[in-house]
This record gives structure tokens, C-alpha cells and sequence, in this order.
């Protein structure tokens, strides 16, 4: 059990336990929320639903008393009118408390309910778990359901073990990672088994869950016959504290301008200056020859060709003369989405031996953050494991300026997730100043040296349970150059700036990876370098009968121009950009963008919600990372992508990505509406 604090029954003592009166200020939803808290049982007098609404009379009774309160309580299960239901992507809805007259209310329509109490759900847990688990021992499937992660194991004593993710033992290994999809075809065909067994013939059941789990999640509501699964948990208020953040940001981003435009100036004069030369002379380019005046003309638009794809080991030679760099080699993984990548990541932090060396863009202050900062510095005591966690100044202020909508209501965010990280542990943090607002939106992890992350995703609550994303684990000797970049970037992050790059480049050997494979490239945006841009530039002019892109920013007009030439000599070109971006002049811009494209042939799709993934296929090469299509990403800011022409590895990104988003996206069959303010916000665009 739970253990309570002296201020809450305090608070209690004071109520003297008595019913709420009207003249009494504070939220409802918080009095549930200290009730239930300290509650020794939930027992249900009524509940009706008709499958998409769920009304809940219950009462609680006090821990060590015999004092309770009743309730009221409503859900909204229709994922029509209430937009944060999702079931295939969390089976965890609100309910939220109602008053006396909102509960008299509810529709006639409506079915009472049978209502079992915990002692069941006791019973049907272990059912669940035992259909969940994989019967061998040390051997985990890995279970989310809101922002909860658990493990399903069988121990060396052949018993059942569930627990939270972070807390696996070194010797589980995780084989199965259950989408929610899954989760809810299981907890259906088990209810259905259970209730068979006990010989109860309903399909819409309320079940009290044991308080010792989750005092916010007391019930589960299951209804066979619309297939509905709902894990019911209680809204509570918060306090508005945006104000604070505010203000929080404010004074980091001065302390930001200090460190980064002018300490940062002072340390690495050199780069500075090479990078101002570099932005210079490409931003003179670009006055010179508008990139909007590069798009082509309306020629005729040819139909899809049907004939051979583009010869792959011409064009790797062509690559290879145009980014002067030679393919190293290994084996990719790839994970699309939070819920197969992040319980992964947790995996080889807690299986780490000798170092883990953290590189990201964001690294934010919510809950999910925390959690994992959490595993960090717990490994960081771990006798022989070293820790290093490389930050963007930049990059920081964006995350830890904002507050998330959903943030549990009584988690604090640390004011700096640099000096939380540093706090009772080992992690030794470098923050790179990004002078002249160049940022290092790298994205990269790697573990003993041995196995490297890489991809779109940040660490954040929103990439864990929001956005759709991708990420991709690599073995074999591209760890090594991975590894290399990370060692380049850590030195120019320390207080040397450029003496201390210049001292890792030169008198510091690179780390050898060993290892097999097929061959894979590093692809970098690099002051005057812009390796990503042109390499794919080649892909588009090269390619024959496809060009698949998935990018939430796209703005570049060259980028634009090259697939514009590409569909007009018959390449099949699709492009997928988000419904809803977390950026609102890109928003505005990809309206005008998309417009364009659609014009000009190629077909738009939009991908419901946030996608934050940056992924392109040319007739069989993949190229995807950190980079966005913008001139950020393509001139000014350290990216890195990984590249390659190995069938697997692009026809399981084909097939499991892009061919699955397809069918998901709502395909564009008309231009949209735009105004002044789209084309506006286009322009502007164009300069990012």
C-alpha cells in the first residue's frame, strides 16, 4: 500500500470528513482525488453505459475508518466526440467527477452495467497476465497502457513476475513489445474466457480494480460487443503555472544569448567564423538565384514509368565522389514509434557494462523525461559505467520553456534538466553553445560501444506516447563512426571550445567497431558540408520510378523544384506531411507547399495527427535521421542521417512505414484554401 503524508490527513482532520457543501471552493476533482487516495475500497451502487457514455455512482471509503464519500462520476468513450480517445493507441480514458444533477441527467437509452468488485479483478489479473506472458523463463514482453510500462516474466522459480519497465533485471530479456491493438485484443478474448467461467453471459462489465495498483486508475470497463477496452482514470485539476515557465525561459534564454553568442564566440572563435563564412556565402546564393524562381515550368506532366529502377551501385559510386566520404558497414533495426523504440532504449541503458553516451537535440523536463534521466543516473553509480549525456543550449530552452497539457498534477519539472542529471550521480552533462543560432539537433545514442541509436526522436513525453516518429538501432562498424562524431561533438562542447575539437580530431584515435554486414553510410550537415542536401538532390535526379518522403518541415524550394522535375518525367512521387505539425508557421507553410506539389502532379497525403518522422526512399536507397527538408536542417544546424541500399532493410521501411501510412493519411484531391497569411508564413518558411 501507498504510503500517505501527514499534510493530507491534516487536511482531512480539518474537512472532518464531512460531504463537500456547496460553499466549499476547491475542485471536486481534487477532493476525489485525496478520497480515493487514501482509500481502503471503491464499491460501485451504480453504473450505466450505453457504449459510448459511462456514468459511475461509487462510493469510497476511507483507509482506518469508517467514514466515506460518494461520487458521481462520467466518461465519454466515443472517439468521435472526444479527441483524446484513441483506443489504438492508449486504452486509458478520463473520467471525471460530476454533480448530483449532471448524473440525473444522463439519457434513458442507457443499460445499467454489471458491476464486479476487486476480488474479481484480482482473479482476472493473473488470467490476463498468464495470456500476456511468454512461458520461458527470463524472457519479457514489455505492456504500456497510459503512461504505465510493465514487464510480464517468468522467473528462475518458473513464477510470474510484473513490473515496471525500468525496473527489469539485467538477465530479462525483452522479446515482444504489445501495441495497444494487440493489448485489447487480448484483455477482450480474456474477459470473454473469464467471464465464461464464471458463468456470466454480459458483454458491458464495470470491474474495480485493486487500489494498491493506481489509485487514479480504480476501474476497467470492457464491453465484448463493441470491442471497447477502457482503463478509467480520474481527471484532476492543475494549477496554471505557464506564467512561471514564462518567465522561467525568459531568463534562460538571456542566460542562452550570454553562453552561447558570446562565450561561445570567445571559445571557439574559429568554427565561428568558419561557420558565418559558410552561412554567408550560402545565404548570398540564395539571393542571388531565389530558390522559389528554381521551380519548373507547367510542362507537360509524363505518366508513371513503368520500366527499371535506377541502377543502386552506379548511383552509391556517383555518392561516393559527391560527399567524398567512403560507406562503412553493419546491420539496421528499426523502431516506428514510442512504444516500440523507448522500452528498447530502457533496455540497454539497464544492460549497459561500460558507457552510454547520450546526444540530443531536446532533452525536456516532463515526467517521461525525468524517468528517464532517472535510469541514467542510476546506471552512472553502477561500478565501471560512464555516462555522458551531450545537450544543444538551443534545444534546451525550447524544451524546458513549455509545459506539456497532460503532465501527471502533482509532478514537479526540475528547473534544468543539466543540473537535475548532475544531481546525486555520475552523468557528466555537456551543453554545446550553438553561436550564431546554429544548433546541434544530432540525435544519437550509443551503448558500450557496441550499439548505436539514431533517428528523429528526442527525449520527451510527447515522442514517448504522441508523435509518430522513428528511430533506428545499428550494429557493425558504423558504430564506431557514430561514435567518432560523438567523441568530435563532446570536445567542442567542453569549456576548450575548438582547442579542445582540435585535440580529439588530431591527437586523439578514433574507436574501431568490429563486425559485419551490409553497407551503410553517414551522411552529416556540416559548415560548408551539406552532405544530407546534395546526397539527395542525386537520389531525386537520379531516380527512375519512385520517390517516397515522410517530413513534417518541408520547406526548401530546391528540394521542391528537384521532385517537381522528377514527376514530370514520370517518377511516382508521394510526399507525407502531418494534419497537425507542433509548429504553426510550418503549418501555415505546408498548406502553399502542399498546394504546389499537388499541382504539379505529385501526391499529397496527410498523416493524421503529429508525424515527426524524416524518412525518404528513391527507387530502393534510404536516407533518413535527424534532417528535416528545410534549410535548417540541409545548411545550418549538425544533422546526421544514415543511408543505405540494402533491400531488407528499405523494403521492410517501405512496407512497414510508408505503404502503412499511405492507407492511414487522408490523400489530398483538391488544393486547399490559403491566404496572405499562408503565403507569408511560406516565405518565412523558406528562410528556416
Amino acid at each position: 500500500m501507498k504510503k500517505y503524508i501527514f499534510s493530507i490527513l491534516l487536511i482531512l482532520m480539518l474537512m472532518g470528513c464531512a460531504t463537500m457543501t456547496s460553499q466549499d471552493k476547491r475542485d471536486p476533482r481534487d477532493v476525489v482525488k485525496v478520497w480515493v487516495k487514501q482509500t481502503a475500497a471503491v464499491t460501485v451502487d451504480e453504473a450505466y453505459s450505453d457504449g459510448q457514455e459511462l456514468y459511475v455512482n461509487f462510493n469510497s471509503l476511507l483507509k482506518d475508518s469508517s467514514h466515506q464519500k460518494g461520487f458521481y462520476a462520467y466518461a465519454n468513450l466515443d472517439p468521435n466526440e472526444n479527441k483524446n480517445v484513441d483506443f489504438t493507441k492508449n486504452l486509458a480514458v478520463s473520467i471525471d467527477i460530476i454533480s448530483f444533477d449532471q448524473w440525473k441527467q444522463k439519457g434513458s437509452q442507457l443499460q445499467k452495467l454489471v458491476s464486479l468488485d476487486n476480488t474479481y479483478w484480482l482473479e482476472y489479473r493473473k488470467y490476463l497476465s498468464k495470456n500476456i506472458a511468454i512461458n520461458e523463463k527470463n524472457v519479457g514482453v514489455v505492456v504500456r497502457n497510459d503512461e504505465e510500462e510493465l514487464i510480464f516474466y517468468y522467473d528462475e522459480n518458473q513464477e510470474l513476475v510484473v513490473k515496471d519497465l525500468v525496473e527489469k533485471p539485467v538477465e530479462v530479456i525483452v522479446r515482444k513489445i504489445l501495441s495497444q491493438i494487440k493489448l485489447r485484443e487480448i484483455v477482450l478474448s480474456s474477459m470473454e474466457d473469464f467471464l465464461k467461467s464464471k458463468k456470466n453471459d454480459s458483454t458491458r462489465i464495470l470491474m474495480t480494480m485493486s487500489l494498491e495498483d493506481d489509485y487514479t486508475n480504480p476501474f476497467l470497463f470492457v464491453d465484448l460487443e463493441n470491442k471497447v477496452v477502457a482503463s478509467l482514470k480520474f481527471k484532476t485539476s492543475t494549477k496554471n503555472k505557464h506564467h512561471e515557465n514564462v518567465f522561467r525561459k525568459s531568463v534562460k534564454s538571456v542566460d542562452y544569448l550570454i553562453e552561447s553568442n558570446i562565450l561561445g564566440v570567445i571559445t571557439r572563435p574559429v568554427s565561428t567564423t568558419y561557420r558565418l563564412l559558410s552561412w554567408t556565402k550560402g545565404t548570398t546564393s540564395d539571393i542571388v538565384i531565389p530558390s522559389s524562381i528554381r521551380l519548373p515550368n507547367n510542362a507537360k506532366i509524363a505518366s508513371i514509368y513503368e520500366g527499371h529502377s535506377m541502377d543502386l551501385e552506379v548511383f552509391e559510386k556517383k555518392l561516393d565522389n559527391l560527399v567524398k566520404s567512403k560507406r562503412s558497414s553493419g546491420v539496421i533495426q528499426f523502431y516506428i514509434g514510442g512504444d516500440e523504440y523507448f522500452p528498447r532504449l530502457i533496455e540497454a541503458f539497464i544492460g549497459a557494462k561500460k558507457s552510454i553516451n547520450l546526444r540530443t537535440f531536446i532533452f525536456d523536463n516532463d515526467d517521461y523525461a525525468v524517468e528517464i534521466a532517472d535510469v541514467l543516473k542510476k546506471k552512472s553509480l553502477e561500478k565501471g559505467v560512464k555516462v555522458k549525456v551531450l545537450l544543444d543550449g538551443m534545444g534546451q530552452i525550447m524544451g524546458e520553456g513549455k509545459i506539456a497539457d497532460d503532465l501527471p498534477p502533482d509532478f514537479v519539472s526540475p528547473v534544468s534538466i543539466e543540473k537535475y542529471l548532475l544531481k546525486d550521480s555520475k552523468v557528466k552533462v555537456h551543453v554545446r553553445s550553438s553561436a550564431l543560432f546554429k544548433a546541434d539537433h544530432t540525435k544519437t545514442t550509443t551503448i558500450d560501444e557496441d550499439l548505436s541509436f539514431t533517428g528523429g526522436m528526442n527525449i520527451g513525453r510527447e515522442y514517448r506516447y504522441d508523435w509518430h516518429d522513428l528511430m533506428m538501432e545499428v550494429r557493425g562498424p558504423i558504430v564506431g563512426e557514430i561514435l567518432k562524431d560523438f567523441n568530435y561533438g563532446w570536445a567542442y562542447a567542453s569549456k576548450w571550445g575548438d582547442i579542445g575539437y582540435l585535440k580529439q580530431r588530431f591527437f586523439k584515435s578514433d574507436e574501431i567497431v568490429e563486425g559485419e554486414g551490409y553497407p551503410i553510410r553517414a551522411l552529416y550537415t556540416k559548415p560548408n558540408d551539406p552532405q544530407i542536401f546534395r546526397a539527395q538532390i542525386l537520389a531525386i535526379r537520379e531516380a527512375k520510378k519512385y520517390i517516397y518522403v515522410h517530413n513534417a518541415y518541408f520547406s526548401d524550394n530546391a528540394i521542391l523544384g528537384e521532385l517537381i522535375k522528377a514527376r514530370k518525367r514520370g517518377v511516382d512521387v508521394r510526399v507525407i506531411l502531418p494534419v497537425n505539425g507542433n509548429h504553426e508557421i510550418m503549418n501555415a507553410s505546408n498548406v502553399v507547399t502542399a498546394n504546389i506539389m499537388f499541382e504539379k502532379g505529385i501526391r499529397v497525403y496527410f498523416y493524421p495527427g503529429m508525424s515527426h518522422v524524416k524518412a525518404a526512399i528513391y527507387d530502393g536507397w534510404l536516407c533518413t535521421g535527424s534532417a528535416n527538408f528545410d534549410k535548417l536542417s540541409f545548411r545550418d544546424n549538425i544533422e546526421f542521417n544514415l543511408a543505405t541500399s540494402d533491400p531488407e532493410s528499405v523494403n521492410y521501411l517501405k512496407e512497414h512505414l510508408f505503404e502503412k501510412d499511405f492507407v492511414k493519411s487522408l490523400e489530398m484531391t483538391q488544393t486547399l484554401e490559403s491566404s496572405w497569411r499562408e503565403r507569408l508564413a511560406e516565405f518565412l518558411a523558406e528562410q528556416l
